[in-house]
């Protein structure tokens, strides 16, 4: 009895430090076979079998073979931009400088860039938009359908670059980008007026008191957003003003900017006078020993055509001078 008794404990001494044992080297077993003694763990598997968790590719024994694919650029914003055009910079350069078409330009910015001849002028605000397409501002009324249609792109395209959550109830005033949409077709200058008459005659004693010869200084570099060919191009090429309108506008346009004025010609100022129905400004050169002045002009004797001429006091309808 004794005897079997000490069999009885040695076998449970035995079994006891075989389990012992085998719990203690099971990492020398295929991890496929350790898994399957125990509840199926599937984070587990992956690490044995590989696999894919996420975006990581994953071999046997959990050595990453496919690493997550990390971007080596910027994302592309969804946002516009306002930007201030610098000194020298026409639109051609930002379309070069942002990516973006002159067209996508002009169309975010129509009501200052609608005709073709017009351009950006230094200091000006300009709208850019991120990609080719048109930025909008919402407008009472408007959807996605609505814009789609009008600006011919798929309204789920609006939907999804902006980020809409309701593609119907749209935030009235809010800057919407439209990729890839087209605007209305820009403006065409009007054809150049006739030529400006080289002598005045009117209701004042102006006669032909002047001599005209062509060829003069070039035009100058600053951008401006008058049309090409005319004397308000001119002279804006030369000086830079802050200004727009009609020739015959400059002289008060200058006062309301605060620009100081007067009836004296002094080289450097810009005439002003009523030498057509548009009025006429000029840059004046010199300003001689008999009073006469010598100023340089376009579109006086042609259109497009640079011209020198000298005119004596109280021969022209003379609106005034602009100083700066």
């Amino acid at each position: 009895m004794a005897l079997g008794r000490y069999l009885t404990h040695a076998v449970v001494l035995l079994v006891a430090l075989f389990v012992s044992s085998f719990a203690s080297v099971d990492r020398n077993l295929p991890a496929s076979f350790a898994l399957r003694l125990g509840a199926v763990n599937a984070e587990g598997l992956v690490g044995a079998e590989g696999g894919s968790v996420g975006q990581v590719s994953l071999g046997r024994t959990s050595t990453i073979i496919k690493p997550v694919s990390v971007p080596t650029s910027a994302p592309k914003s969804h946002a516009a931009s306002t930007y201030t055009v610098a000194d020298g910079e026409n639109l051609k350069a930002l379309a070069a400088r942002f990516g973006v078409s002159e067209s996508a330009i002009r169309w975010s910015n129509f009501g200052s860039l609608k005709r073709t001849d017009s351009d950006v002028s230094n200091g000006q605000q300009v709208v850019i938009p991120p990609v080719d397409g048109i930025v909008v501002t919402v407008q009472g009324g408007d959807t996605a359908a609505t814009l789609g249609a009008k600006y011919q792109v798929d309204p789920q395209v609006i939907v999804d670059f902006n980020y809409l959550r309701d593609p119907v109830s749209l935030p009235v005033g809010a800057s919407l980008v439209i990729p890839g949409g087209r605007g209305p077709d820009f403006e065409k200058p009007p054809p150049p007026p006739a030529p400006i008459r080289t002598s005045y005659v009117g209701t004042g004693s102006y006669g032909s008191g002047y001599s005209v010869t062509p060829g003069g200084p070039s035009a100058g570099g600053y951008g401006n957003r008058f049309a090409y060919g005319y004397c308000t191009w001119y002279v804006a090429s030369r000086i830079s003003v802050p200004w727009l309108g009609n020739a015959w506008e400059w002289f008060s346009q200058a006062q309301a900017f605060g620009w100081p004025t007067g009836q004296s010609p002094r080289a450097g100022a810009i005439m002003v006078t009523w030498e057509s129905g548009y009025g006429h400004v000029a840059i004046v050169e010199r300003v001689n020993a008999d009073g006469s002045w010598t100023v340089s002009e376009m579109n006086f004797i042609g259109w497009g055509i640079v011209d020198q001429r000298t005119i004596s006091p109280g021969r022209v309808p003379l609106i005034g001078f602009i100083y700066h």
